[in-house]
């Protein structure tokens, strides 16, 4: 099929075919100014009205590497085309290329940015996510306490972590009260001890450990004894299930001097 271009520089028109046009994306180069363009994008409308045109020999194809290409006849016709235009042709395709270059490094670069600052906020929600994760596994336990609707939640999770929610130990609210230490009227050198401890917290409690120190006429320690809840509460009672906020609990102890002057005592609870 016949076509026909017109130069934007020089508004000169010359006939091509769709051959012609094919090649090299339709780059081509005015024979009579020498200026280069995409002959596809200034087709003209032969219907639409009359033109002059010239022959397409007038017409110089470029290549793929900007240069034109002519047949010897037209290098004949066309003595205006010199080393010169072909060098001034090649470098303004080159800077076109190089342009294009540029912008699409603007691109990557442009991309590359954008995904780093995605990355980053992801590692950020992670680590936000990991540290709330560590804190809630660390202070399960307390959670459980002031937060006790929470705690089915916290057992359920333990389960799967082979972790568990063990009661309060704030020593700080257990309260030794109301206690006194008597010798035995029938054995020689056998004490007893009694007492009570109460949970002021408004929660259960792992029951304490009792600390006894006997000490002599000076309150120098003569003796001393740990003694665990299973030791110093009655028979069945569940230690498992804590100190009830508020409870107060009764302690009877019985333990030898060993023939060591005694005088009086302390008493504490440690966990």
């Amino acid at each position: 099929m016949t076509n026909v271009t017109n130069c934007p520089n020089c508004q000169t028109q010359f006939i091509v075919t769709d051959e012609q046009l094919n090649q090299h994306n339709g780059k081509v180069r005015c024979g009579h100014c020498l200026h280069v363009f995409d002959a596809t994008e200034e087709l003209v409308d032969i219907n639409a009205t009359e033109i002059d045109v010239v022959d397409d020999a007038d017409l110089a194809h470029v290549n793929d590497e900007g240069q034109a290409q002519v047949s010897p006849d037209e290098e004949h016709e066309n003595p205006q085309i010199s080393d010169e235009a072909s060098e001034i042709v090649d470098k303004a395709l080159i800077a076109d290329s190089q342009a294009s270059y540029f912008q699409t490094n603007d691109q990557q670069t442009a991309r590359k940015s954008r995904l780093y600052k995605w990355l980053i906020s992801l590692l950020a929600v992670f680590l936000v996510i990991a540290a709330v994760a560590q804190s809630i596994y660390f202070w399960r336990s307390d959670i459980a306490i002031y937060y006790p609707k929470l705690k089915p939640l916290l057992i359920q999770v333990c389960e799967k972590l082979s972790c568990n929610i063990s009661l309060p130990k704030k020593i700080e609210f257990i309260i030794i009260d109301d206690s006194d230490m008597q010798e035995d009227a029938e054995h020689e050198g056998l004490i007893h001890f009694s007492s009570t401890l109460i949970n002021q917290a408004g929660f259960i409690q792992t029951y304490p450990n009792i600390e006894l120190t006997l000490t002599d006429i000076e309150d120098k320690p003569k003796l001393r004894r740990i003694f665990t809840p299973a030791e110093y509460l009655p028979e069945h009672a569940d230690v498992a299930s804590g100190l009830p906020a508020g409870a107060e609990i009764k302690v009877k102890l019985a333990l030898t001097a060993q023939d060591e002057p005694v005088a009086g005592y302390r008493i504490s609870v440690s966990y």
